[in-house]
């Protein structure tokens, strides 16, 4: 077995920013029940740290996070990873986060409070 066999039967990798660990968990396993590696993060700079280490396929983030907001997150994420997948979450539409979606900066807007339905299929849409 080469190791491009190995890599593509691994489960392709979700990281959910949330500093509301509830909210993180009930994400996190909805998305594991997909079938897909979950890793969590309660901050913006925890995030930053967790990808200098380890490779995800998309990152779903609260806009409201203690320390480094969703919004400034994104940015980053864009200049470093400027193919990964990204979608925000947030209960409170503005036209910041409007203007990130529309600027490409982001791939996805959840809003919440969300259908189960409505995550699986923006994870399935930007994972494939």
């Amino acid at each position: 077995m080469s190791l491009q066999d190995v890599t593509m039967n691994q489960p392709k990798r979700v990281l959910v920013v949330d500093d509301e660990e509830g909210v993180r968990e009930i994400v996190s396993e909805m998305i594991a029940d997909m079938g897909f590696s979950v890793c969590g993060a309660e901050s913006g700079e925890d995030a930053l740290k967790l990808l200098k280490k380890t490779k995800v396929d998309l990152v779903i983030s609260d806009v409201k996070i203690k320390g480094m907001d969703g919004l400034s997150l994104a940015r980053r994420l864009r200049k470093r990873f400027p193919k990964l997948p990204l979608a925000l979450m947030t209960a409170f539409d503005s036209a910041d986060v409007r203007k990130m979606v529309s600027d490409r900066k982001v791939d996805f807007l959840l809003l919440k409070p969300f259908y189960m339905d409505e995550l699986r299929g923006m994870v399935q849409h930007l994972t494939c």
